[in-house]
């Protein structure tokens, strides 16, 4: 008996030590990570051949990880495409290094003139900022721009 006891105790301290040991932790990271679009503005347009200066400042609570930069045509559905012209899509990716708490991003978006032999589709556009943070957590940010 006593040694029924014994391994029932063993057991349920080793229950109530896994317990105390989950992954329910108060200090995981769940703040999403913030995103200041500085340039380009909503609705600005641009042309073909021209280039895009983004500049936009990111920060988070803890540490930031990685970010990404989308454009793509924001066509409606409703718009009758030229059948020489294609819709252009640009898409860049990095790391943040060092997993700072702030950064500030600058990068150039080279707008085509020409996509395999065709125009490039004029019209609207959806620019993006996808930024994730450290812990995973993710935060988006999206503007209309024209390409005309």
């Amino acid at each position: 008996m006593k040694q029924q006891i014994v391994t029932y105790s063993l057991l349920l301290a080793s229950v109530f030590t896994f317990q105390a040991c989950s992954s329910d932790d108060d200090s995981a990271d769940t703040t999403k990570p913030t995103i200041v679009l500085n340039t380009p503005t909503e609705d600005q347009h641009f042309h073909p051949g021209e280039s895009i200066a983004l500049n936009a400042n990111f920060t988070d609570n803890l540490a930031l990880g990685s970010y990404k930069i989308e454009v793509h045509h924001a066509g409606d559905g409703h718009t009758h495409k030229n059948a020489n012209s294609a819709e252009w899509y640009y898409i860049h990716t990095a790391t943040i290094e060092g997993n700072p708490n702030s950064y500030q991003a600058t990068h150039l978006i080279e707008i085509p003139t020409l996509i395999e032999g065709d125009s490039i589709e004029l019209g609207h556009y959806h620019l993006g900022i996808y930024l994730i943070d450290a812990a995973g957590n993710e935060q988006q940010q999206f503007i209309e721009i024209g390409i005309d």
